[in-house]
């Protein structure tokens, strides 16, 4: 048999550039190429050592390595250092620098807010290519977990029970010191049988309620929270994974591509809508033509943002509206009376005016839910004399409306065609991330942190799907 020469201690003539060892082809070439594309002013004039102090690495050359850890699967810092040592594609992103797994993790978790710019500038090179017009738009939301175990959530009466029953301890440990125990061998509990007992028990009880009421400390005016990252939350999480610390990740995309995205501490969808359109607002100076949402985001509030806003909406009616083809209506005394007789009076009214509609004003995240219109809702009630037992009708007409709007543009066959689009967009992207990147749950912690790593993971999903 012959084979090929092994030789590991070959030298070779001429250093060879990383580059001639990837190709042209490879994916952190092409990664680098497009890198040095985007606008990364912001995020280098965030570097104050132009009067003296060390130089830093360059961030465009940090932010790459990040990415390219993310676009591989590999989101801890530690090992994106390791492999700045040892892999081809990390050694040719970074020139053979070698930044310690602590200064791209301070990067990481210091620089995300300059990330929104360079995200800006993606979704700008995806509109260029054609890839995105903000004209059908879909948006969902997914829930990722905390980097917090649930054996850190913890819930103040819970800790002030603890605390409780720690010091009526701590007080029959005295009663013992005074003498109603003392030496005796028939005391209660043989820990309390001898001073050294005693004092040891009174010892650890110190220390136990020291901790407890740290704990209490942290927790500060929150009825619950998890100590390590005080502002997930307990969610109830998908396919019977049940109940996790986790954030709930509100993305609006066109193409499969990411346009904006929102970070929620609360599981439910319904409000989220208004906030995540006036996110996408601040970020494009402009807001989606149509945007097509599950019926967990319908609510007459978000029906009439969006019809103020123009958005023309696909939005499954969450319920159907009250039926009144079976019942007549006397305006003389405002009564309904269904087909056996039963009269339904008026009983009270509901109205409700939120605060005019703001788009693109400065918000938080986690800013209050937004309505510019007025709706009413009115109760009826009959009484049946006999039994004493009454049965209430709501009658909500602009409810009514939105519903018969929905439901017409949805039924159509323009409406069925373009209502698929939202599952492979939005909910392909989710796919992408937790499965193709296999990101899963958050490293950072609270949510700016968190909320600076899902516009890392955002712009590698989106980078993906561009290069």
């Amino acid at each position: 048999m012959t084979f090929k020469e092994r030789n590991q201690n070959q030298i070779l003539l001429l250093p060879p550039s990383f580059r001639d060892f990837l190709g042209e082809g490879h994916e952190a070439v092409i990664l680098d190429e497009f890198m040095r594309e985007l606008d990364t002013k912001a995020l280098e004039q965030s570097y104050n050592n132009e009067h003296g102090g060390s130089s830093a690495y360059h961030p465009a050359m940090l932010l790459s390595v990040l990415i390219y850890g993310y676009m591989n699967g590999i989101f801890s810092s530690r090992k994106i250092a390791k492999h700045l040592s040892q892999d081809l594609a990390f050694m040719y992103l970074a020139g053979a620098a070698k930044p310690d797994f602590r200064t791209l993790a301070r990067f990481r978790r210091e620089k995300g807010q300059y990330l929104e710019t360079i995200m800006a500038g993606v979704v700008g090179k995806a509109k260029d290519l054609g890839l995105v017009s903000f004209g059908t738009c879909s948006l969902d939301g997914t829930k990722i977990k905390a980097n917090a175990s649930k054996d850190k959530y913890v819930r103040k009466d819970d800790l002030e029970k603890n605390i409780k029953k720690m010091l009526t301890e701590a007080g029959r440990i005295d009663e013992a010191e005074d003498g109603l125990y003392g030496d005796k061998e028939d005391a209660k509990d043989p820990a309390l049988k001898t001073k050294a007992g005693r004092d040891r028990r009174k010892k650890e009880l110190a220390q136990m309620r020291k901790k407890e009421e740290g704990k209490l400390v942290k927790l500060g005016d929150r009825e619950a929270a998890n100590l390590t990252d005080p502002d997930a939350k307990l969610m109830k999480m998908k396919q019977g994974a049940g109940f996790a610390n986790a954030y709930n990740i509100q993305s609006v995309t066109e193409n499969g591509i990411i346009l904006s995205s929102s970070i929620f501490t609360t599981s439910a969808d319904q409000g989220a809508l208004v906030p995540a359109m006036e996110d996408f607002k601040a970020a494009h100076g402009t807001l989606p033509e149509k945007l097509l949402a599950d019926k967990g985001y319908s609510s007459e509030d978000n029906y009439a943002f969006c019809e103020h806003a123009q958005i023309d909406a696909y939005i499954p009616p969450y319920q159907e509206a009250t039926d009144l083809s079976g019942f007549r209506y006397d305006p003389r005394h405002d009564t309904y009376t269904d087909t056996h007789g039963c009269a339904y009076v008026f009983k009270q009214r509901a109205d409700r005016k939120d605060a005019s509609l703001r788009i693109g004003r400065p918000r938080s995240v986690e800013a209050k839910r937004r309505s510019h219109h007025l709706y009413r809702r009115a109760l009826y009630v009959h009484c049946d004399r006999r039994t004493g037992k009454k049965k209430y009708l709501q009658i909500s007409p602009q409810w009514q409306t939105y519903v018969e709007r929905q439901k017409k543009k949805l039924s159509s066959a323009a409406g069925k065609l373009l209502y698929k689009r939202r599952m492979y967009d939005v909910e392909g992207a989710f796919a992408n991330i937790k499965k193709n990147l296999g990101f899963t749950a958050f490293n950072l912690r609270g949510l700016a942190g968190v909320t600076a790593e899902w516009i890392l993971v955002s712009l590698v999903h989106n980078l993906k799907k561009v290069m």
